[in-house]
């Protein structure tokens, strides 16, 4: 069985081939198609792009459709898996996302075609987990604005926040979205003695005990919270859930922090609570427009700590997602019903056949 990984500048072919060789035994061929960009800042627009007009809006070259035309299984980082590829290689049965989310696969078009499509959920967990609280800390005791300061020859002992500087033990964290990320983030923060709460509709009470949180209710979450981060999937249904109301009812000591999604936040809201001092501070490492530029009204506060979309980016997480990958599509050939992150199980009978 022909398995062909699309390689791209963040996660290259050399991965692809490392972390699929697992399955070989299996009776698996694992080749591997570089999708050629110029740079990062092109990667960047097909993204964008994806994420605003769906998996459709940017079509792969005519060499990578090529290179899966007689595929069982193709597996893809940031390369597109639209329709028209869909289309244009019928032997395929398996397509693999090497991301936490699917933007760039046309999931629909899959499901009504019978393929199956698997994620890779938790794939960088620790790598955004580690970023959060880095800039947590990084956003209330200044060490972003420190460093820069120096960097520009000045030696800046007053910050915006000099009068309410806090130690983390005492503190209350909340944290919106209980999954993968979320859970770590709660477990790196118990040893800094701070309470936890947490807010999310997919999680029992008694599964965010198991990670250190208290489950509450969202407003309950943003009225008594030092710091409120972001760890949720964005849908329809949550798209800026933090605006106006919302951060009203932060307290002006308290700081946001968005390692998960810009459209979650209101940008604009945003802009005006931490112009006005409504709210302390805030470090943000995703913007609805990347990048954003000098001139983007929240890069020009004193008072937030920004960061360019680098939360998930470390080498471990790109190294380990074709390996956890792999190891969920082995099910496929023993006992499918240990498979963890598919996300069309109904296909699995036509699979069989």
């Amino acid at each position: 069985m022909r398995l062909v990984g699309i390689g791209d500048l963040f996660i290259p072919c050399s991965y692809i081939e490392q972390g699929f060789a697992s399955l070989a035994p299996l009776g698996v061929t694992v080749e591997t198609v570089e999708w050629r960009l110029e740079d990062f800042d092109q990667l960047q627009e097909v993204n964008l792009k994806i994420e605003q007009a769906g998996s459709d809006a940017v079509e792969p070259p005519d060499y990578v459709a090529e290179a899966l035309r007689d595929a069982r299984i193709v597996v893809t980082h940031f390369c597109p898996v639209t329709a028209g590829l869909l289309d244009r290689c019928p032997q395929v049965k398996v397509v693999g996302v090497l991301r936490g989310g699917c933007e760039n696969v046309n999931v629909d078009h899959a499901r009504r075609k019978g393929i199956l499509v698997f994620n890779t959920p938790g794939r960088n967990a620790d790598a955004v987990a580690d970023f959060t609280v880095g800039v947590m800390i990084a956003e209330c005791r200044n060490i972003a604005k420190g460093h820069h300061g120096l960097k520009q020859g000045q030696w800046i002992r007053r910050y915006p926040n000099y009068r309410t500087i806090p130690d983390m033990p005492g503190r209350t964290v909340g944290l919106i979205g209980l999954g993968e990320i979320g859970r770590k983030v709660a477990r790196r923060l118990v040893g800094f003695d701070v309470e936890i709460l947490g807010c999310d509709p997919y999680v029992s009470a008694a599964a965010a005990r198991r990670s250190g949180a208290r489950l509450v209710e969202l407003d309950e979450l943003l009225r008594s919270s030092d710091f409120v981060s972001l760890h949720a999937r964005l849908t329809q249904a949550n798209r800026k859930m933090i605006g106006r109301r919302e951060l009203g009812l932060m307290k002006p000591t308290a700081y946001l922090v968005n390692t998960a999604r810009a459209h979650l936040v209101d940008e604009d809201a945003l802009h005006e609570a931490l112009a006005a001092g409504r709210i302390a501070g805030a470090a943000i490492d995703v913007f609805e427009a990347e990048p954003p530029g000098i001139d983007h009204p929240l890069v020009r506060l004193a008072n937030i700590t920004v960061t360019p979309h680098m939360a998930g980016g470390s080498v471990d997480a790109f190294i380990n997602s074709p390996r956890r990958l792999a190891a969920d599509m082995a099910h496929l050939f023993g006992d499918p019903s240990e498979i963890r992150f598919l996300l069309n199980p109904e296909a699995l009978a036509a699979w069989r056949a």
